[in-house]
């Protein structure tokens, strides 16, 4: 059924959406399901188009069935009188009777009937000329059966179950006379049946693409009947919708000169939208292309600091090779750094947010940059400390907070000034959710960081969230640091604003949406590295990747078959599902993603734990992982310590025991 159904929609050429709505039972053709109703109107679509065609085939197998009375004449002089009486005495009259009747109105509902049985009729008249024919050892005759296959399952327009019916029926009839009655020799019975019967199936197949070629053209008309009946309504509501604002723009007419003042407004209002929406944009399009470097780049990390990690644990602390063994290390470790910013701009890393009272981070940045101040610049600070809390992450507030400090620092690096912080609450209303884009209205907490320095220009404003974009002297700056602040606040359901005016300084102002009280505290976790002895199979297309997992593993103390095909894992998997307690799988592979390979899997062993890795988590909502069944996902590259945990997380239910 799925063969004949692939079959179908690869020689229509149905489009994809076409495929998911079109319900048809591959075997009879019928329409099914919701689509049953048609049924009815598709026999009577299909009898309109069929029945002049009909006629005229008849009229056509008449010509032919009697023109080969001449051959009857030459090949089998001595039984001619037969074959014509078989012809015209008792075929041609079948041709007749049914050619009148189908002016009839009760011929629209025995046609297909109809056909079969004259189909059936001339073939079965064929077989008995065959059966004579034998007596005389003749057998060429069984060609005749080919022409009626072409006639019945083509110029006739019978339906493929009826065709298919008469067909082999035909079939029957044959092999029973050819055997039994006419006593055919094997060699010339063979031949003739490689023929015969391989013209029928070619038939059947002709017939079935016919029908369901027909009945798609059916549907694809009653799919456009509908879509014309739904524009014409939009259509119609339109037009009364255009009515209405007309109506209302001829009303507003009257006050339009007093009204001059608000569009203007309005129109500048527009534009910054626009302008906004337009950055905005351009923010996605190049977070996109940033989350695909920063996902390769993730590969390249993955086994260096895999290694490293794996280095430094075995390598004691007096040996000469530790320290070049950390500056690897650590070189890999900011290369990690650099691509969360990345994927931080792009937004395609989740990171640990919680209540966070932002007053802390806020203190221990201005401490940290006072020493890079120059003397001439001054900080001033108004921080409200009962302002609540807001979601996020401590690291990238404290990231936020560095950015926009340091930027505000060589801003006034030369000239001197003030840096202030304000941080307070508001009450974002209806009109400042109109001015300001992905702003809702609620409760937020502003964070307003500005400086007295040189400021920008309209173009430089509308350009500073690019990434790589900097004012800066090559090698001062990376140009990432405002697009992650961008990608940072977006993330939080935030917004940024900035306010600039050349020479006399720079404003940024965040808003993040506000939660409920304080936070009570922060857990920090021992370094420590779990082990077990379960056998894990991990998968990735990556052969450096899936070396450095299994020793890694290994190390731990778990056994560990690696794969980096996912076809190949699949199989080993089939073969010994009872042996993996663990799957440790690459999202992003050729052939099968991870998700799609776990979930192939846990249909196999439904207790599997599955954990997966990706350079960045693409696709993967919540309602996915849930539906599968994933444990875990862990963002690459992956380190020793935390792997660790994770898995021994993971394989123990989510109880785990940290000193």
């Amino acid at each position: 059924m799925n063969i004949l159904k692939r079959l179908g929609r690869s020689f229509l050429g149905l489009s994809s959406a076409v495929q998911e709505s079109l319900s048809i039972n591959y075997m009879t053709l019928s329409f099914t399901g919701e689509f049953s109703s048609l049924e009815k109107e598709f026999h009577e679509d299909y009898f309109r188009k069929s029945i002049n065609p009909f006629r005229f085939s008849i009229i056509l197998a008449m010509i032919f069935y009697g023109a080969f009375a001449f051959l009857d004449a030459v090949m089998v002089p001595e039984l001619k009188e037969v074959f014509w009486l078989i012809r015209f005495g008792a075929v041609f009259p079948v041709f007749i009777t049914v050619f009148i009747f189908s002016f009839s109105t009760l011929f629209k509902k025995y046609m297909q009937l109809i056909i079969s049985f004259i189909m059936f009729t001339t073939g079965f008249g064929i077989i008995i000329m065959i059966i004579y024919a034998a007596r005389v050892e003749v057998y060429s005759y069984y060609a005749g059966l080919i022409l009626i296959f072409i006639f019945g399952y083509t110029f006739i327009r019978a339906r493929f179950l009826y065709a298919s019916i008469a067909g082999w029926s035909i079939v029957i009839s044959y092999e029973i006379s050819a055997v039994w009655v006419s006593q055919t020799p094997v060699t010339i019975l063979v031949n003739n049946n490689y023929f015969f019967i391989s013209a029928n199936i070619i038939g059947m197949f002709i017939s079935y693409f016919l029908e369901l070629s027909a009945r798609k053209e059916f549907y694809m008309r009653v799919l456009l009947e509908q879509e014309k009946e739904n524009v014409k309504t939009a259509n119609d509501a339109l037009e009364k919708r255009v009515l209405e604002r007309t109506k209302q723009l001829s009303n507003a007419n009257i006050d339009l000169k007093k009204e001059i003042d608000i569009r203007q407004k309005f129109e500048r209002e527009r534009a910054e939208l626009e302008k906004q929406l337009f950055q905005l944009q351009k923010m996605e399009t190049i977070g996109t292309l940033a989350g695909g470097i920063a996902h390769d780049f993730n590969n390249i990390l993955t086994p260096i600091l895999g290694y490293t990690d794996m280095a430094l644990e075995e390598l004691p602390e007096e040996s000469n090779l530790r320290f070049d063994i950390e500056q690897i290390n650590s070189a890999a470790t900011r290369g990690k750094d650099l691509v969360q910013q990345i994927l931080t701009f792009s937004r395609e890393v989740d990171f640990k947010k919680k209540p966070i009272r932002i007053q802390p981070i806020i203190a221990e940045v201005l401490n940290l940059i006072k020493a890079s101040l120059p003397p001439n610049v001054e900080i001033k600070q108004s921080l409200d400390p009962g302002i609540g809390s807001v979601f996020a992450d401590p690291t990238q507030i404290h990231q936020v907070l560095m950015n926009l400090c340091t930027n505000a620092n060589h801003a006034m690096m030369k000239t001197g000034g003030v840096l202030e912080v304000i941080l307070d609450s508001v009450l974002v209303d209806k009109k400042t959710e109109e001015k300001i884009t992905n702003l809702k209205k609620g409760e937020y907490i502003r964070l307003i960081i500005s400086d007295t320095g040189y400021g920008m220009d309209i173009k430089t404003k509308e350009r500073i969230f690019e990434p790589f974009f900097t004012r800066k002297e090559v090698g001062s700056g990376s140009g990432l640091g405002l697009s992650v602040v961008h990608g940072i606040i977006t993330n939080y359901g935030g917004a940024i604003v900035v306010d600039s005016t050349p020479n006399k300084g720079t404003s940024f102002t965040i808003y993040l949406p506000k939660v409920g009280s304080d936070p009570s505290g922060s857990e920090k976790s021992a370094r420590k590295l779990l082990k077990g002895d379960e056998q894990i199979l991990f998968v990735d297309d990556e052969p450096e990747i899936t070396f450095m997992g299994k020793k890694m593993l290994e190390n731990l103390g778990y056994k560990v078959t690696i794969k980096s095909d996912s076809i190949s894992a699949l199989e080993e998997f089939k073969n010994e599902p009872a042996k993996y307690s663990l799957l440790v799988t690459d999202q992003n592979m050729p052939k099968i993603e991870g998700t799609e390979l776990a979930f192939r899997m846990k249909g196999i062993k439904p207790e599997l734990k599955v954990i997966i890795i990706t350079g960045y988590s693409d696709n993967l909502s919540d309602e996915i992982l849930t539906r599968i069944g994933i444990s875990e996902v862990i963002l690459k590259p992956l380190r020793l310590d935390d792997f660790s945990k994770t898995i021994r997380r993971v394989l123990d239910n989510n109880n785990i025991k940290t000193d």
